[in-house]
């Protein structure tokens, strides 16, 4: 039986003609009130080398200044043989017959993921590097891909998610550490073949995951955490694969194209994929769909938006 795992990036309204990628604007990410596990900043820094490998995933929803929408991700696996692996992508999202993929895979500079302190992976063709001193305020991504490029700064404008309440759980054979900014400001270019785009800052939004753990992909948590005003909410979930499904005529792996959630407070969704194809491949690395989807029903008021799902049938390619 296929694994997988199903992150929804972000839940937010959209409008008939286009979506709403408005970003929070906060001062203070962290509630000063609330208990703390860890420095978000040393989490970051910590060496491939102790825990196996460290997932930066990034998925951008970006309005361009001439009303372009896209979905780009971009997520490094900086691992302790020096490597560090790009899975990214691109998604016209008002016409998503246009749709671009590339894993890069590069030695990262000086076999290191720091520099003078800060979050530095210089891989050659992409890299993730710390723009401030604690290397979370303001944060620079950036790819150069066959079809596509990009170079993004992201600063951290929106109340940080710790994964479980705490942002640190056991998992798999070892423990991990997961957080998240769902909705920061985003700026800087896209560019598409031989047209580059300018982010426009007032309707783009980054949603920025951590993990770092040695079994990533070995298990499916059960679990969901909702931000509230009031703090946070670890909600039970059972989820069932729906309706049509597509095979890769790359790797040869099926995927679903629906997903229903049912949460235990009640709530439901239902997440419908908005192509059949946005597998990221490449011979021999991990093979999985990172998929824009739509997402209908209810949850914690709202009834419809938009999601980016992960989903991982192998460990991947042979």
């Amino acid at each position: 039986m296929a694994r997988y795992f199903l992150t929804l990036a972000s839940l937010a309204a959209f409008a008939a003609a286009s979506y709403n990628f408005e970003p929070e604007h906060v001062q203070v990410i962290e509630d000063p009130s609330l208990p703390v596990q860890y420095s978000l900043q040393d989490s970051q820094l910590i060496s491939p080398l102790s825990t196996a490998l460290n997932s930066y995933w990034y998925a951008t929803f970006l309005t361009s200044t001439d009303d372009k929408q896209y979905a780009v991700l971009s997520q490094t696996i900086a691992a302790a043989n020096g490597l560090a692996v790009l899975r990214t992508s691109v998604l016209d999202l008002k016409n998503t017959e246009n749709y671009w993929q590339q894993i890069l895979s590069d030695p990262y500079h000086d076999n290191s993921t720091l520099h003078n302190g800060r979050l530095h992976i210089d891989a050659s063709t992409h890299g993730i590097v710390g723009l401030s001193n604690d290397s979370i305020s303001t944060m620079g991504i950036w790819a150069s891909a066959n079809d596509f490029a990009y170079n993004f700064t992201i600063k951290a404008t929106s109340p940080v998610l710790l994964n479980g309440g705490a942002g640190v759980f056991s998992w798999a054979d070892g423990e991990t550490r997961q957080w998240s900014l769902p909705s920061c400001e985003t700026s800087g270019e896209l560019t598409i073949g031989n047209h580059t785009l300018e982010v426009n800052t007032t309707n783009s939004i980054t949603c920025m995951w951590y993990t770092d753990n040695t079994g990533l992909y070995e298990q499916h948590l059960k679990f969901i955490t909702v931000r509230k005003h009031s703090g946070v909410e670890i909600v039970g979930y059972n989820i069932t694969e729906e309706g049509a499904t597509w095979t890769s005529p790359r790797s040869n792996l099926t995927y679903p194209l629906a997903w229903s959630i049912w949460f235990d407070n009640g709530d439901f969704l239902r997440v419908e994929s908005v192509r059949d194809d946005q597998e990221i491949y490449a011979p021999g690395q991990l093979t999985a769909i990172s998929a824009f989807a739509s997402v209908k029903g209810r949850f914690f008021g709202q009834e419809m938006g938009y999601a980016l799902v992960d989903n991982v049938p192998g460990k991947g390619a042979t």
